[in-house]
């Protein structure tokens, strides 16, 4: 977090490119990626601008990266030659009331605007358009012109994965060479969205390095509420890009990854639903939560200061976040310490990585970019897709052989990908006093959109989709005779959904997800151990009320921190999740 994009210097040289990503499979060492153009021609949307409105002594990220002026405040929707037909969009902010950690902006909808970038068809012969700096927008649509996505030839249906980036403070994705960055993504073949967060208009902090604690201290509401600002932009901008078909009919809307650089990387984690530090006092808040994606790259990502972690207390404030994870950092990183940030990365709850790099400052060196985009690109690739081999391989992988010293710190990798969980959440049924479990996302969304009557207790966890390659399916039976009897039962069991659908109650609503099922021990001595879970899973357990006529099912974790009256009687362990909660 400084006022220098940690892109400054990756293309004073060159384009730095990869090797094909097929060789990572089975290998532990890559060699240094070759100087060279990516997979795929490349064209942008509409960001033309007017630079004769430039004031005097003014420069084009002063309204890319919204630095205040004393006659008003500057965009870059100001410069815009043809703003309705750019990427624009506003950003509801929730009212102080609703969350305290928006003491200005709270109720306001702030304008945003960014820029696309995609794989484009061998027909598109729309002109380069050339900014100030010379850094080129490759095949840039103008005026009402509409996107020309090519179609994935890869890919059954035609779409390709969505990059979100979230630039580092001070900066924009026009500038600092995050245009060229952002290009290069779309060339590996990914339809790539980047909005201009312009942190100026809402905190003039710009440090150098964390050594100016001055600012922070004295101004740490304003700073909150500029970093809580991001995440709201990113939620609503996937919001506003899926919602255009012209990008959406393109976009694989199951392989959504985010990427964010240096305060970037903190907005990541916030849209999981990290709960973020909003006051010196400690003070935590959940900013916002977006379940679509399904990988995160972290470039020396911010976890807060020395005296102050990002993510509440000791960073834990990230262990609920499941998504894949890839965090890079330096070693001579004085903005974002790799302390930190390995604080941050092994307290996530899904796969998780982290890479550092030997002596690298708080910014990237030409000679360190094909490590960066070797890590990027091998990891999407494993994590966006559904292949084990590919998970495997990446897994196995230890270093690029280039100019750079890059090692992995950390590594842990769950046997299945974030594109075979469903998290499963709990309600409380208000009118009836009792609770309901569903991973279904039609179910969901229609529960959600009834607060008054169905309220979210907080209790989730992480099974399996139907299409996941393992764990076992799971039946779901609504025992309903009509009169008192009226609860939903959940088994991987094949005898207690056989026992169940030989009821005339209960109504057999089929296989809703997959779960790891019990491990069975059948070893000496005499009795034996109970069944435990496979690693990384959690035992789940079952409990029937038998007044309500109900069942709750409640991960291993949390039980010791529940409430559970008498009238709750356990079942035992029926099935293995991920827990969200540790």
């Amino acid at each position: 977090m400084k006022n220098q994009s940690p892109f400054s210097s990756i293309f004073r040289a060159a384009l730095l490119a990869l090797l094909p990503l097929a060789s990572v499979a089975n290998a532990l060492v890559l060699p240094a990626p070759s100087i060279t153009s990516g997979r795929y021609a490349v064209a942008c949307s509409n960001v033309e601008q007017d630079f004769t409105r430039l004031r005097s002594g003014e420069a084009p990220a002063d309204y890319w990266e919204g630095n205040p002026a004393s006659a008003g405040s500057r965009y870059v929707t100001d410069l815009l030659v043809s703003p309705a037909n750019a990427l624009t969009y506003k950003v509801a902010v929730p009212t102080r009331a609703q969350l305290d950690v928006f003491e200005n902006q709270g109720g306001k909808q702030l304008q945003y605007a960014a820029v696309a970038c995609y794989p484009t068809t061998a027909a598109n012969s729309r002109a380069n358009y050339v900014l100030p700096d010379g850094s080129v927008i490759p095949k840039m649509q103008r005026g009402s012109e509409a996107p020309l996505i090519a179609s994935n030839t890869e890919a059954s249906d035609g779409k390709w994965p969505l990059i979100v980036m979230s630039h580092g403070l001070a900066g924009s994705p026009l500038g600092d060479e995050y245009a060229r960055v952002i290009v290069r993504l779309a060339a590996e073949g990914y339809v790539v969205f980047a909005p201009f967060h312009a942190d100026a208009r809402y905190s003039k902090v710009k440090l150098n390095n964390i050594s100016d604690y001055f600012y922070v201290l004295s101004q740490y509401p304003e700073i909150a509420e500029m970093q809580a600002i991001r995440p709201l932009g990113l939620k609503q901008g996937l919001d506003y890009i899926l919602s255009k078909p012209e990008y959406a009919n393109t976009i694989d809307a199951d392989q959504i990854a985010g990427f964010g650089a240096s305060l970037g990387g903190m907005a990541m984690m916030l849209a999981q639903g990290a709960t973020m530090t909003t006051s010196l006092g400690g003070a935590e808040r959940t900013i916002v939560r977006d379940d679509r994606y399904k990988a995160i790259v972290g470039y020396v990502p911010f976890s807060g200061y020395s005296f102050q972690p990002a993510f509440g207390d000791s960073n834990q404030g990230v262990k609920r976040v499941r998504v894949p994870y890839l965090g890079i950092g330096g070693t001579a990183d004085i903005v974002a310490p790799i302390s930190r940030t390995s604080q941050m990365i092994e307290a996530l709850g899904g796969s998780k990585y982290f890479v550092t790099i030997q002596d690298m400052p708080h910014g990237l060196r030409v000679q360190d970019a094909p490590e960066l985009f070797g890590w990027t690109f091998a990891f999407l690739k494993a994590h966006l897709g559904r292949s084990q081999a590919e998970r495997v391989g990446f897994n196995e992988l230890t270093n690029f052989a280039g100019n750079a010293d890059d090692r992995v710190q950390l590594r842990t990798t769950l046997p299945w990908g974030s594109r075979d969980e469903m998290e499963v959440v709990e309600y409380y049924i208000k009118s009836v006093g009792k609770f309901f479990i569903t991973g279904l996302p039609a179910e969901v969304k229609a529960l959600d959109s009834l607060p008054s009557e169905f309220e979210r207790t907080g209790l989730r966890f992480a099974t399996h989709r139907l299409d996941a390659p393992v764990g076992s399916n799971m039946c779901r039976f609504w025992a309903n005779d009509g009169a008192r009897i009226n609860t939903h039962f959940y088994s991987v069991i094949p005898s207690d959904c056989a026992l169940l659908k030989a009821q005339s109650w209960a109504r057999d609503e089929g296989s809703v997800m997959r779960a790891q099922p019990l491990l069975q021990t059948v070893t000496l001595p005499v009795p034996a151990p109970p069944p435990q879970c496979p690693e990384h899973t959690v035992k789940v357990f079952r409990y029937f009320n038998q007044n309500l006529i109900n069942h709750r099912y409640v991960p291993e974790p949390i039980l010791s921190r529940m409430v559970m009256t008498a009238d709750w009687m356990p079942d035992g362990a029926v099935f293995c999740a991920g827990a969200y909660d540790r």
